[in-house]
């Protein structure tokens, strides 16, 4: 091995010991560095390089130790200062984690403006899903405590920019062994709340990703054998406890066996694509189906459990879209009425009395369609939550923010709690479609709005859970994102939004200063709203 690989090798080495340590970013690995300085010079000679080297767990031959201390020791003065460490530890992100970082600003910066003041990133951060918090070598306290005193630094102007968060993530990846991609995966999706690893990783490329998976499986097949039994074999034989699942470590041994090579990031996306209820197991035998259709012009072997019955789900669908925003949210409340064992699922009559109840004539046959796919473990029973999932589908990133915001501004105080009056009093009709109309009255509205709530649980109090709940519901029939960012801004009086989903409702008039220069602002108070000052802006009774 030449030095230079050495070297790379021993950096990676080192980088591992500190991994190992608990030892996360450059900020922890300078702390260390002080604690080995005892004569606080700044600086620590060829014994306490060695000294630090020991207490990450790293113990090198002479050799080893030497090359590792003349490559630190840039100036060679005999001794490695803070900047040398730093220099020598720094490694600039990978690829597919600079593309990974970048995406998560992108869902965090979701109104495109730069920079985020460090108040919304410290809420917006969850220090409960931090990889070392799950694994229990660290307290949520001490991962919040460090994230916040180490983003800090990159700060400007008490906010970070884009720049500055590749910066910060930078120093975190300069204490994580390029084998340890997992856990740099985990660390992005887990702390700001990413529902999956898909957002990560550009749409494009999990596409390319499916063809070279497809591509390595059409060279393994034997005779007429179609790719979805060829893949097929490989998942059973990883399947040790014939569950018909994999899990995440499963699926890996499954690609590694068809000499399919991804990074960490790409493998989990995929992964993520296919577990579409988000329960750690992927269902191999739809996988496989998947794959099997890209094959033979269609004409493959392989059939899944059950065909998908997108012809009567669209029927459901089509019928929810035509009654508008509360469509989904209605046929929740009726399958809800129905389930009178209360344990969240339906027989077949209940499915098929609530579906009816709520207005959908299907055949029995669209019934029993739907009844037996969404039947999954042949129980002769349907989870009603699963299947309105399947109706409504992902709430994208930058929707769960807008929704996130909208709550935020009602929960004046932080403590999760908003009561329904608050919710009376600060919804604002002016921009229904059907107000606008002259369809219905504000009251009408009103009252078919406020009748949605209070569905989890009958308190008296929307928690963050059931304004989420709501807003799934209304994105399902709502197609541009631009469209739902107005909608909501709108509806709670939020600031902000660029271009055509920036906020029509708060009022704004042109400024000019003393020297001529002119500037639209907003009327101030008007992004508080109530009905007692917008009285004469609505028609249909008293409040």
């Amino acid at each position: 091995m030449d030095l230079t690989n050495k070297i790379s090798s021993l950096q990676n080495r080192l980088r591992a010991g500190l991994h190992a340590n608990k030892i996360d970013g450059l900020e922890k690995a300078i702390q260390l560095f002080y604690e080995c300085d005892s004569d606080r010079n700044n600086s620590l000679n060829r014994a306490k390089f060695e000294t630090f080297l020991n207490k990450t767990g790293l113990f090198l031959p002479t050799q080893e130790l030497n090359d590792l201390f003349r490559f630190f020791n840039k100036s060679r003065s005999g001794e490695v200062t803070e900047s040398e460490l730093v220099s020598g530890l720094q490694l600039n992100l990978s690829e597919s984690r600079l593309t990974a970082v970048n995406r998560a600003w992108q869902n965090l910066d979701f109104e495109r403006r730069g920079a985020l003041p460090l108040e919304q990133l410290y809420k917006l951060y969850n220090e409960n899903q931090h990889p070392r918090v799950l694994a229990r070598e660290k307290t949520p306290e001490a991962i919040r405590q460090d994230f916040q005193s180490s983003i800090r630094k990159y700060a400007q102007n008490q906010s970070i920019s884009k720049p500055s968060f590749i910066s910060y993530y930078t120093s975190v990846n300069s204490t994580i062994p390029a084998e340890q991609e997992r856990f740099f995966t985990n660390l992005l999706v887990g702390c700001w709340n990413f529902s999956s690893a898909q957002s990560l990783v550009p749409l494009p490329r999990i596409e390319q990703i499916e063809e070279m998976i497809y591509e390595k499986i059409r060279q393994r097949c034997k005779g007429d054998e179609d790719e979805g039994r060829a893949m097929l074999k490989t998942f059973r034989h990883f399947d040790r406890d014939r569950s018909g699942s994999i899990s995440l470590d499963e699926f890996k041994r499954c690609l590694e066996n068809w000499g399919c090579v991804f990074t960490e990031i790409e493998i989990r996306s995929l992964f993520d694509k296919f577990d579409a209820d988000h329960s750690g197991f992927l269902d191999y035998e739809e996988f496989s189906g998947h794959f099997a259709k890209k094959g033979a012009a269609g004409r493959h072997q392989f059939l899944p459990k059950e065909e998908f019955p997108a012809d009567a789900l669209n029927k459901v669908k089509s019928e929810l879209l035509r009654r508008g925003t509360n469509g989904i949210r209605g046929l929740g409340i009726v399958f809800r009425r129905m389930d009178r064992s209360r344990d969240r699922n339906l027989s077949h009559s209940e499915f098929e009395w609530g579906l009816r109840e709520n207005g959908h004539m299907l055949s029995p046959v669209d019934v029993d369609k739907l009844f037996k796919f969404f039947d999954r473990n042949k129980d002769g029973k349907v989870s009603y939550d699963e299947f309105l999932y399947a109706l409504r589908g992902d709430l994208n990133s930058r929707r769960k923010r807008l929704i996130d915001l909208a709550y935020q501004k009602l929960d004046k105080n932080g403590d999760g709690h908003v009561t329904l009056e608050d919710m009376r009093i600060a919804y604002d009709v002016s921009f229904h479609p059907e107000f606008q109309a002259g369809t219905k009255t504000r009251d009408q509205i009103l009252t078919e709005f406020m009748s949605q709530w209070d569905t989890i649980k009958q308190d008296g109090i929307v928690s963050v859970e059931e304004f989420e709940e709501y807003y799934k519901d209304v994105s399902a029939s709502i197609d541009r994102d631009d469209e739902f960012e107005l909608m909501i801004r709108n509806a709670w009086h939020i600031v902000g939004g660029e271009g055509w989903c920036e906020n029509t409702t708060i009022p704004r008039y042109l400024e000019t200063d003393a020297a001529g220069n002119q500037k639209v602002v907003m009327a101030k108070g008007s992004e508080t709203f109530n009905y007692g000052k917008s009285q004469k802006r609505f028609w249909g009774g008293d409040i």
